[in-house]
């Protein structure tokens, strides 16, 4: 985002040429802006189609008890809530079917493994998930799973830093 290649490869003009006050049209040499409005303006701003429109809509009502429409706000409410949920999540008496995401994906993964309805009844149970919403979450979403022959170990530094990188592949449950 901030590297400097990225920087170098804008390059801005030296100099603006001046815009050509003409329309696209090369045969057209009316102008597209003008002081004061002559007969061509005057003919243009006459749509009657426009008009039979606008009349057909009538007056414009505003009702005057809206509020003000704050997008930061909203946002900032999604975050706050998705922060409390994360929390409560994470908490020592954590709510029923409320868990952690990097669970969920873990429980969805495991899900897809499992042979029968009583084994991911168990994993709801353990999980603290009830096991309609398994059912149902399981019939819309699902998460990567990592192919085990594709796992790369490399290491980074002298102090033994690894980097690790897998293939996500994705697979359908089998119950």
């Amino acid at each position: 985002m901030g590297n400097a290649s990225s920087k170098a490869a804008r390059k801005f003009p030296k100099h603006v040429e001046p815009l050509a006050r003409t329309t696209p049209n090369a045969t057209s040499k009316r102008p597209l802006a003008a002081e004061k409005k002559d007969q061509t303006i005057e003919e243009d701003a006459r749509d009657p189609h426009f008009m039979s429109n606008l009349s057909r809509l009538g007056a414009v009502k505003v009702d005057h008890h809206m509020q003000a429409v704050r997008p930061h706000q909203k946002s900032r409410e999604m975050i706050e809530s998705r922060v409390q949920s994360e929390q409560e999540a994470a908490s020592m008496h954590p709510s029923r079917n409320h868990i952690q995401a990097s669970t969920l994906s873990f429980l969805l993964d495991k899900t897809k493994s499992t042979a029968s309805r009583q084994e991911i009844k168990e994993l709801a149970d353990k999980y603290g998930v009830d096991l309609e919403k398994i059912e149902m979450l399981t019939q819309y979403v699902t998460s990567p799973s990592i192919n085990p022959n594709s796992v790369v170990r490399k290491v980074r530094n002298e102090d033994g830093e690894e980097e690790l990188s897998v293939m996500a592949i994705w697979v359908e449950s089998q119950a």
